[in-house]
């Protein structure tokens, strides 16, 4: 699924650009799908525990195809922003509902190593997309990855309905959804610090590396679409690679030193990325962000070792919440700091995103 998703991630600001439209607005094509998922992340963790995570899973991947088909016929910029919303939506049902699913199943003692395992997959899918993506479309067009996205969503569809047994635990054992457990959860000092540490990784993955890093690879840097694809999976097999052994380490050592390890580490990387003048520093630098990134581990097994079954549901959909904030916020905020397309995009939107 996730190599859907990274599929359009080197063509959408230039695929928004293609319309005319300011640079905030091309911002807002990726924060809009946000948008969906933060409305959406909590309902989905809370209602799948409770009624069944499966049908949560198909309905989201469902509704992925269809919007991702729409995107890539898109006629105007408002059809383009709409889809991108039901995209976002399909997204907070699946992705959210997934997590919490694995998370559930997986014992104590080895969460970290499976939910490793897990992302792992997600981030399989986004280290060879950025390429394909990339390579479809300096081939067919700049809408055509939007529609190999699609068809992505519904092969997933049919791999959930038939491979995948649903999950519902014994309804004594979820907690009702209310406001009270809602705010409960918010009030916990340990599930707010990894959620504040979950919006700082976003905005750095998202906007930078999927906002900003094409504009600048493009207008300062002039690399093309393909290239940056290239550069963007290599970054992501970087971010596997270290995943996958961060995995195992957190069950091990704990969460907490390698969580603060990737912050300090992307702050640098914010600082030192404008400074680079082609595709080997640029690449140099998307790597390490990679490790960063993967460094930091799996943070739902964070958020589910300090969370009782009960409320799994809700807390997980409460930081997937937290991280789309990050996730909605910056990509409009960085992007309206470029300067201008002709001018390049300047130091602003890195130091940003490094303080």
């Amino acid at each position: 699924m996730m190599m859907g998703v990274s599929i359009i991630s080197p063509v959408l600001p230039a695929y928004g650009l293609s319309f005319g439209v300011s640079m905030a607005l091309v911002g807002l094509l990726i924060s809009a799908f946000a948008v969906a998922r933060v409305l959406l992340d909590i309902p989905a963790g809370m209602f799948s525990a409770r009624y069944g995570m499966r049908r949560f899973m198909l309905l989201g991947l469902g509704i992925i195809a269809v919007s991702s088909i729409l995107a890539g016929m898109a006629v105007n910029y408002p059809m383009l922003l709409v889809a991108r919303i039901f995209e976002g939506a399909g997204s907070a049902l699946y992705t959210t509902t997934s997590i919490t699913m694995v998370s559930q199943l997986a014992p104590r003692a080895s969460r970290g190593a499976h939910l490793s395992l897990y992302l792992s997959m997600f981030l399989l899918g986004t280290s060879f997309g950025p390429a394909i993506g990339g390579l479809v479309a300096s081939q067919f067009g700049l809408s055509a990855p939007f529609l190999v996205y699609g068809i992505c969503g519904a092969v997933s569809f049919f791999m959930v309905l038939y491979w995948i047994e649903d999950v519902r635990p014994e309804p004594e054992k979820v907690e009702r959804i209310t406001l009270r457990q809602l705010g409960r959860l918010m009030l916990r000092y340990d599930l707010m610090a990894i959620n504040l540490a979950t919006i700082a990784i976003f905005i750095n993955r998202q906007g930078i590396l999927n906002t900003i890093v094409p504009l600048y690879s493009r207008f300062d840097l002039g690399i093309t679409e393909g290239l940056l694809g290239l550069i963007l999976t290599i970054s992501a097999i970087a971010n596997l690679g270290m995943m996958v052994v961060a995995g195992r380490l957190t069950d091990i050592y704990g969460r907490k030193p390698f969580l603060i390890a990737a912050l300090v580490l992307l702050a640098v990387l914010m600082f030192v990325l404008p400074f680079t003048h082609d595709a080997v520093g640029l690449t140099i630098v998307l790597v390490a962000m990679g490790f960063a990134v993967g460094l930091s581990g799996p943070i739902a097994a964070w958020v589910a070792d300090v969370t009782e079954p009960k409320d799994l549901g809700g807390a997980m959909g409460l930081f997937r919440t937290m991280g789309d904030l990050g996730f909605v916020v910056a990509p409009v905020v960085l992007a309206s700091l470029v300067v201008s397309p002709g001018e390049g995009v300047g130091m602003t939107p890195f130091l940003v995103a490094g303080t």
